[in-house]
């Protein structure tokens, strides 16, 4: 069954590499839109990573890096949408100025 899923709702991203979502056990999530809106009057940096159960947060698992918005620019990240999740998986995300940039990331959890 798929069940739809706000996996990170208006959540701010913090300047330390942090997980924002967690796939459920016995369950598997399919991401299908990510929007980011820098909140700053300067530009800020975010990475996002989408990462396997039992792996750690690397360049293997990088679906975008240093990803620079503009001062109050709103940005959808094409590079996550349709990735699958399996259990214990998870999203983890940094910004280069801690609470400037506003997430949601939203799609399904299968069951």
């Amino acid at each position: 069954m798929y069940l739809p899923k706000a996996m990170v709702d208006g959540v701010p991203i913090t300047d330390t590499q942090t997980t924002y979502y967690t796939t459920p056990a016995n369950t598997r999530s399919l991401i299908k839109k990510a929007t980011f809106t820098n909140d700053d009057a300067s530009p800020v940096t975010i990475s996002i990573n989408v990462v396997r159960s039992g792996e750690s947060v690397g360049y293997a698992n990088a679906i975008t890096k240093t990803k620079t918005l503009a001062a109050g620019e709103t940005w959808s990240c094409a590079d996550i949408e349709n990735h699958i999740m399996e259990a214990s998986g998870f999203i983890s995300m940094v910004a280069s100025v801690t609470l400037k940039i506003g997430c949601r990331i939203t799609g399904f959890e299968i069951t």
